[in-house]
């Protein structure tokens, strides 16, 4: 049989199947048509020698901006090449005003998948710098669920930045959380909140939070931590994840301390997911992409596998697209992406400008979004050798 694309001999990982084997994989129109041990490829259109390379489920980046009337927006098909990135959720650039732009101009225009969280703010991140719910007439929960409604298959929750130089203090800040909360519910869909220099603590607040909602920027340092001053992992937060509460990397260009993720690690408290928060700030530095942050995880001794599966199955589950994306299965959307292992010796960097020094970089060398090769790839920007 030919098929449109076969790619041999690469190292196929998929954490959904459980599979972690050499072999082939075949994709015929946008779906995975096979995946076995040696595949003929007579007559494929196009064939990718992927001998030596990591061949896992399109990347799923569940914290991007990519909405471009704001300060952060960058383009989702760009990030789709340069980071594997066949799916990405935007984390509430836009708001019930300018949602539906952002739906014309941006998500329904991309090749790439963009599904996107709802901001509290009627305005969304537009005005950021000066702190987008300090004044709580722009805080919109009943304009949140009707955008949703109106776009149900690309608005799938809420977001909210809970700073108190976003929300405010006191009353104010547990009023503009709580708004948010009721239009999750309300809307049938779940809340992601970005912590830090919070006015409520993080135990608080992962006690406010139900099953399916998510904490970003899990291992920011500062203020508000999931560590107390000693290092140690407050009281309620495993609770709070074995209930289902999801903890989102959101590595971002002040979320990400060395400490606080090693001291997570060492107790335990593993991401549900790997994200970048990636935007025009810190694309070119500390983040980069998904994989050199993935490459992050490798280097503190999280198993490859884990990492892949934090980096599709799980926010394919988050998404409600398990079975479709974040898989190899047969059958499923053939989003792929090809990734090369590096070797030596690496420098990564936190988003605190603290070095550390890894063993191994992953780039992104092809990548496939519904069955078609995507032009362009990672390059080595990221690569800061430590000799």
């Amino acid at each position: 049989m030919s098929y449109d694309i076969v790619i041999r001999g690469g190292e196929v990982i998929d954490p959904s199947q459980g599979i972690r084997r050499i072999c082939d994989v075949a994709v015929q129109g946008d779906r995975i048509a096979a995946v076995e041990d040696s595949i003929d490829a007579s007559g494929t259109h196009q064939v990718i020698d992927a001998r030596g390379q990591l061949v896992v489920p399109g990347l799923i980046d569940l914290h991007v901006h990519v909405y471009p009337h704001s300060p952060f927006g960058l383009d989702p098909d760009s990030l789709c090449a340069a980071g594997g990135v066949t799916t990405m959720l935007d984390a509430g650039t836009a708001g019930s005003y300018n949602f539906d732009a952002f739906r014309r101009e941006t998500i329904d225009r991309a090749k790439t998948q963009v599904f996107s969280l709802v901001n509290l703010s009627c305005i969304g991140l537009i005005a950021a710098n000066l702190g987008e719910l300090l004044d709580r007439r722009y805080a919109d929960p009943d304009g949140v669920v009707s955008t949703i409604a109106r776009h149900p298959d690309v608005a799938v929750g809420v977001k909210i930045r809970a700073g108190t130089h976003i929300i405010g203090a006191g009353e104010q800040g547990w009023a503009n959380l709580n708004d948010a909360i009721k239009a999750a519910r309300d809307s049938g869909t779940w809340l992601m909140v970005h912590i830090g220099e919070s006015p409520m603590s993080i135990p608080e607040l992962a006690d406010a939070l139900a099953p399916g909602d998510c904490i970003t920027h899990c291992f920011k340092g500062g203020s508000t931590r999931v560590t107390d001053d000693a290092g140690r992992i407050f009281e309620g937060i495993h609770a709070a994840a074995e209930r289902g509460v999801i903890f989102d990397v959101g590595h971002g260009f002040g979320s990400f301390q060395w400490e606080v993720v090693q001291a997570a690690l060492d107790q335990d408290l593993e991401p549900t997911t790997i994200s970048t928060d990636i935007h025009t700030k810190n694309i070119n530095g500390p983040v980069y992409d998904m994989p050199t942050t993935m490459s992050k995880f490798l280097m503190l001794g999280t198993p490859l596998e884990r990492v892949i599966e934090m980096s599709t199955t799980r926010p394919a589950q988050i998404l409600k697209q398990e079975g479709e994306l974040g898989t190899l299965k047969v059958g499923s959307i053939a989003d792929i992406a090809i990734l090369e292992q590096h070797s030596g010796r690496f420098i990564f960097t936190d988003s605190y400008k603290q070095q550390r020094i890894g063993e191994q970089l992953l780039t992104a060398s092809t990548t496939v979004r519904r069955g078609e090769i995507v032009p362009g790839g990672g390059g080595l920007r990221m690569r800061h050798l430590a000799d």
